[in-house]
């Protein structure tokens, strides 16, 4: 259940941070620090998980789960280390005078891996899913999807289709090429629409990982009967 409270804390402070245009930018700094402070305390609880990566066979569904768990690993260290260098209240004696501070490289390259840190985190949502939904189909409301198969199915399809539009909304493809974006049309929604926007895209790609991970599964049973055959 701790680790359950734990990502959940994650998920929110990550939805927070990534509205940085609806926070004051000492806020965002702050609730950065939080993150860090949260994943490594996440890291900490799944040491075992670095410790077992030479233990066992490599297939192709391994592979595809550890190389997202690195590219994950990696674009937060990214997202911190340029947060750090762009900062203007937490860091700000650090940088004073440094030209790397105003960098316009370095601020496209912090929004760039934040948004990809966005994506591959609903993607790791997605490949831990079975043991979430064990956890979320017990929460007020959320029952009912355990048990009506077609109401989870449009669920899921509103949530893809929601995904789509904070992407287009939003710029996301654009961000991630580290084009310089003055500004979105999701700027201005309200706050609150614009977190659940936001929510939806990484429901988007849980759900596009967790069902290649069911397709690499198949496949892999598949190809293991005709082998016995």
């Amino acid at each position: 259940m701790k680790r359950f409270i734990l990502d959940i804390a994650m998920l929110a402070v990550l939805l927070l941070a990534m509205g940085f245009h609806f926070l004051p930018q000492l806020w965002h700094e702050v609730l950065g620090l939080v993150l860090l402070a949260g994943v490594a305390w996440h890291l900490g609880l799944n040491f075992r998980w670095f410790t077992s990566m030479m233990r066992g066979k490599w297939g192709k569904l391994r592979l595809a789960q550890t190389g997202l768990g690195i590219l994950l690993v990696l674009c937060f260290l990214t997202v911190m280390v340029t947060g750090i260098i762009i900062s203007n209240h937490v860091f700000r004696e650090l940088w004073t005078g440094v030209p790397l501070h105003r960098s316009i490289f370095i601020h496209q390259m912090h929004l760039a891996s934040a948004y990809a840190m966005v994506i591959l985190g609903g993607m790791h949502m997605g490949m831990h899913w079975q043991a979430l939904w064990q956890r979320i189909k017990k929460l007020p409301l959320l029952g009912s999807l355990a048990v009506h198969p077609a109401l989870r199915f449009w669920m899921v399809v509103c949530i893809g289709w929601a995904g789509v539009l904070i992407s287009r909304l939003d710029h996301v493809g654009d961000r991630l090429l580290m084009k310089h974006i003055f500004g979105t049309m999701a700027s201005q929604l309200p706050g609150g629409v614009y977190y659940l926007l936001m929510l939806c895209l990484m429901g988007l790609y849980a759900a596009g990982f967790y069902y290649f991970q069911r397709y690499m599964q198949k496949r892999a049973a598949a190809v293991t009967g005709d082998e016995k055959k």
